[in-house]
């Protein structure tokens, strides 16, 4: 619990503030691996799988919930990874067998969830920039192998409002849980964070 009995009026900016050492970390982490100049299709395409397995634990503990199921609605990204995957294993001579840890997110509370959702939303807003450092690369373009990082296209910055809009509703609706929806945020930063534990350039 925080030592403030004060509720923060807006819950976006509340996790915003509160979540920014470990947003910075894990934007830290993808970046060195991404945007390095020696990043080849090999390790783009673990990157990919990684984040496939972080997003679709995510997703499953977004949908045991119904209001955050609700709230995820044509929103999910599996697709977008699936679709860059396939179009990557073609380009890699040989695809090592390795196995990718079983992961395993167990959130206690829908509130949880909320905040777990606003990682994975917010995580479409830098997908511009990064796809278009992808796509300096021969074997990526804008077609090809960066929907993940495209997400929404044009439509991103009005899907993150209307997402915020909703996760604010469900804020005022339950203005004891800015705890517990900072939770669930810090469990997605760390899901994240932890898939790409061990991937060097």
């Amino acid at each position: 619990m925080t030592n403030s009995n004060i509720k923060p009026m807006s819950i976006g900016l509340f996790l915003k503030t509160s979540t920014a050492g470990l947003h910075r970390e894990v934007e830290g982490k993808l970046s060195r691996i991404l945007f390095h100049r020696d990043l080849n299709a090999r390790t783009y395409y673990h990157v990919l799988l990684r984040m496939h397995n972080a997003y679709k634990e995510m997703e499953q503990a977004v949908n045991n919930y119904s209001v955050s199921q609700r709230a995820y609605v044509n929103r999910g990204k599996l697709r977008w990874l699936e679709n860059d995957i396939a179009h990557l294993k073609p380009l890699i001579t040989q695809v090592e067998g390795k196995h990718l840890s079983k992961m395993t997110l167990n959130l206690s509370s829908p509130a949880q969830a909320m905040g777990l959702l606003y990682v994975i939303e917010g995580a479409t807003l830098g997908g511009e920039h990064i796809q278009a450092r992808l796509t300096r690369h021969s074997w990526l373009d804008a077609q090809h192998g960066v929907a993940f990082f495209a997400s929404y296209g044009i439509k991103r910055m009005a899907n993150w409002h209307e997402f915020l809009a909703v996760l604010q509703k469900y804020y005022e609706h339950n203005p004891d849980d800015y705890d517990e929806i900072k939770a669930g945020a810090e469990l997605a930063f760390q899901s994240i964070h932890d898939c790409l534990e061990g991937l060097n350039t």
